[in-house]
């Protein structure tokens, strides 16, 4: 079966760069055709039933027809960076339930009473651009604003739909469209920013799919469809990162990016490493742009406000998490710089033309590129059973493992684990419950000790960069902390690794 990339793509800008990309020519595309006025209305039940199951109903008018779409949003997106049905035609202002395509929207709508939520009013401008000469995209330009009661928000947007050809062109068009005018990836739908207007919030950090692997995939399939997931979960999480308002979008995004540096390991029997040499790279480059934020959300989270509630008053203590709040906003700041840049849309724009383009393919021998072929399940036992003998291997005389041996550990477990997910679907039956579960707890007794000397080392440098002397009495209540922490992660990583020799290798036969 083939995993196919996204045929729609959105890209936000300022009005000047939308009328640049109007006016000014570009390589291979037509002149835009004049401004239409457009206007889309969305419906919903007072209590936003709809949207609670990750469904979007919209009624647009076009000059003189009406028609409406209903959109798949929050986790219903999984691996998709957006996804619709096709759009029925309507003969008035009011949405009818039977035309909706989906069975499970048309369940949903006709249990409930509609009402208009929000409008999108837009004037749009389309261009047609020809990259190659198998390939037509349409560039639709858009320009206006959605409203919600009082509330406003502009619209300033480059919608990209592939008509011809592959898909991976449109990625490779939209980098085009970057380097002219500097535009920036939209990653809320028009619904997920309309309802945030309505409900006065966003829709809460998005965890990863897990169960996106078939059995009728091949390797390499299996592969592709592991990343698309990884650039749909890191970027769900994107504009709630940005905005700064919980410290579990940055989280998510971060297991995003580990997903991904784990799929390279896992399938890199498969794929030469002059072809992921780039990928892997700029993923390690956001990875080490984003950790010292997320290091410092564990800092304080984990020990710094423990103990700060324990010892309520304490006026050292509360000297010493004001500084270390400044060390933390100063790491936040910069990991937002690094997902608001250039580079971060150039980065997932880059990604997604090279899983289409399949680069591999040039660089491979025949052996070599039918192996990508084989059957997912059969590289998923081969797979599983390496990565278990090396945390077996790493995990030797547990007792006296020192901080570097325990952190290659962790790693291994980490690479382990993250396949256990990612071939989940292929073994079923529960067999591999007790395996995952020990996993778990491992990963989780090993980031606690590694949490402890992150913490450790933060500590040091915050001071040195103060030039303090030898400590504060509050900078001791927060060592002993740690050192108890790392005691009792310690006991917890003994019972942990007698629960993973004891679990069966529930993908051998």
């Amino acid at each position: 079966m083939r995993v196919p990339l996204p045929e729609t793509l959105t890209l936000s800008t300022t009005p000047a760069r939308l009328e640049r990309l109007a006016t000014e020519p570009i390589e291979g595309a037509g002149p835009a055709g004049c401004a239409q006025r457009r206007r889309a209305v969305y419906w919903d039940t007072a209590r936003l039933a709809l949207w609670r199951r990750g469904i979007a109903l919209a009624v647009e008018r076009d000059g003189s027809e009406w028609f409406q779409r209903i959109e798949f949003v929050g986790q219903a997106l999984a691996r998709t960076l957006s996804r619709s049905d096709a759009a029925q035609a309507l003969a008035g202002a009011e949405p009818d339930v039977s035309r909706l395509a989906d069975p499970q929207a048309r369940a949903a709508v006709r249990s409930a009473a509609l009402t208009p939520i929000f409008r999108v009013e837009f004037e749009r401008r389309v261009r047609e651009l020809a990259p190659a000469q198998d390939s037509v995209i349409e560039l639709r330009l858009d320009r206006g604003a959605i409203l919600a009661g009082r509330r406003r928000e502009r619209l300033c947007e480059i919608e990209l739909e592939a008509k011809r050809g592959a898909a991976w062109r449109l990625y490779e068009a939209a980098l085009a469209l970057e380097t002219l005018a500097a535009t920036d990836l939209e990653t809320r739908s028009r619904a997920e920013r309309g309802y945030a207007l309505v409900r006065g919030t966003g829709s809460g950090p998005v965890k990863a799919d897990p169960a996106v692997v078939r059995e009728a995939m091949t390797a390499i399939e299996a592969f592709r469809e592991i990343c698309l997931t990884c650039v749909a979960h890191m970027n769900a999480n994107r504009a709630g990162m940005l905005a700064g308002t919980d410290p579990e979008y940055l989280h998510q995004m971060r297991v995003a990016l580990r997903r991904f540096r784990s799929a390279f390991s896992v399938f890199s029997r498969l794929l030469p490493r002059q072809a992921t040499r780039a990928p892997v790279e700029e993923i390690r480059s956001l990875a080490r742009a984003l950790g010292p934020a997320r290091d410092w959300d564990v800092v304080m989270s984990t020990m710094l406000d423990p103990l700060a509630r324990q010892l309520p008053g304490h006026r050292g203590l509360e000297a010493l998490r004001a500084r270390l709040q400044a060390e933390r906003a100063r790491t936040q700041a910069a990991a937002r710089r690094a997902v608001r840049s250039r580079r971060y849309t150039r980065f997932v724009l880059g990604l997604l033309a090279w899983l289409g383009s399949e680069p591999w393919n040039s660089v491979l021998p025949l052996a070599e590129a039918r192996a990508l072929r084989q059957p997912v399940r059969a590289y998923a036992v081969r797979a599983l059973a390496r990565l278990h003998r090396r945390v077996r291997k790493r995990g030797r005389h547990l007792a006296s493992l020192d901080a570097a041996a325990l952190h290659r550990l962790r790693i291994a477990v980490k690479k382990l684990r993250y396949a256990a997910q990612f071939f989940a679907p292929l073994f079923t039956g529960g067999r591999d419950a007790r395996m995952r579960a020990a996993l778990e707890a491992l990963q989780d007794a090993l980031g606690g000790i590694n949490d402890c000397a992150t913490a450790e080392q933060y500590l040091r440098a915050a001071r040195a960069r103060r030039r303090a002397g030898p400590g504060t009495q509050a900078e001791a209540l927060v060592r002993h902390w740690i050192e108890a922490a790392q005691r009792e992660h310690r006991r917890r990583l003994k019972a942990a690794w007698k629960s993973f020799r004891n679990a069966k290798p529930y993908w051998e036969d």
